[in-house]
């Protein structure tokens, strides 16, 4: 009898197959077709609204194009059972997915306390389960980012990284380090992890700001589609036509070349509720004239 992955596999399959037959699609198409790769937009709630609240999910629902959101877990009370399912339905109700929790840890809490850290991604990863989230998103920057030249520094956070990682998995969640690194950082503390359920989460402009000159291109580059999900920001929203930190002239065809296939969420903050239905459409169509 065939396991899931194999049955889901040869469904699959079949239904490419069948819907090249009904359309007269060439092989070649069919394959063109399976390997293409949406674009997939979300937000920050964090930059969305000045206060948290479940009617993020409303907001969303307003700006064409955009289908995520990327709570802030600690900030909007997610580890509380209440709030967090009040979240879920009103994801359900405005039909816009949660893909991720950023702000896993509470004020002063860090990657290089292990103790607390756990218990903090724990509970984020516990809450991520309930609203159908992919991500929770680990940082450290700067003082508060595993030093990769010091065992001593980062050899707790491998092993606290290597604890949480099937537990994550068992979730269905991936963590996603946004860390103050270098690329070749990035390469060396993923492989001494090693588990496909700790990954990247990449903001070139991000790792430009924190003078790492020509790394947020790079990154992309070389940690490819190991990426688990990228925020997306460019100067202030809506000018991202205006050259910043990052050429994006470049950075989109490396994008396209890396076979990154997550979510892209914006995180600049707007003036008003107003202003980021306005400035997010805006946004929206030019990462899709942009990337095409």
């Amino acid at each position: 009898m065939p396991n899931r992955r194999e049955f889901l596999k040869s469904t699959l399959a079949f239904g490419a197959a069948g819907a090249a037959a009904a359309t007269r699609l060439s092989r070649e198409e069919v394959e063109a077709w399976a390997a293409a790769s949406p674009i997939k937009i979300a937000h920050r709630e964090g930059n969305m609204l000045r206060q948290s609240s479940p009617g993020v999910y409303e907001l969303a629902s307003k700006i064409a194009g955009l289908s995520g959101i990327e709570v802030q877990t600690t900030r909007s009370n997610l580890w509380d059972r209440d709030t967090v399912l009040t979240y879920k339905r009103e994801s359900h109700r405005w039909n816009s997915r949660t893909i991720s929790m950023g702000g896993s840890l509470p004020t002063g809490g860090t990657l290089l306390e292990p103790g607390p850290c756990e218990q903090s991604l724990r509970k984020t990863i516990r809450a991520g389960e309930i609203l159908g989230a992919n991500v929770v998103l680990v940082p450290g920057f700067r003082e508060t980012c595993p030093r990769m030249d010091d065992e001593a520094s980062y050899g707790p956070v491998v092993q606290l990284l290597k604890k949480l990682a099937p537990i994550a998995e068992d979730a269905g969640i991936v963590l996603g380090l946004e860390l103050s690194l270098t690329t070749d950082e990035y390469v060396k503390l993923l492989g001494l992890v090693s588990h496909p359920a700790v990954r990247a989460y990449w903001d070139a402009t991000g790792t430009e700001s924190m003078v790492h000159n020509g790394e947020g291109i790079k990154g992309i580059e070389v940690l490819g589609a190991s990426i688990v999900q990228m925020h997306l920001k460019n100067n202030r929203e809506p000018l991202m036509e205006v050259p910043g930190l990052v050429d994006w002239s470049k950075a989109w065809p490396a994008i396209k070349k890396s076979g990154f296939e997550g979510w892209f969420a914006f995180e600049t903050p707007h003036a008003s509720p107003e202003a980021c239905i306005e400035e997010t459409k805006k946004n929206i169509a030019w990462v899709m004239r942009s990337s095409s």
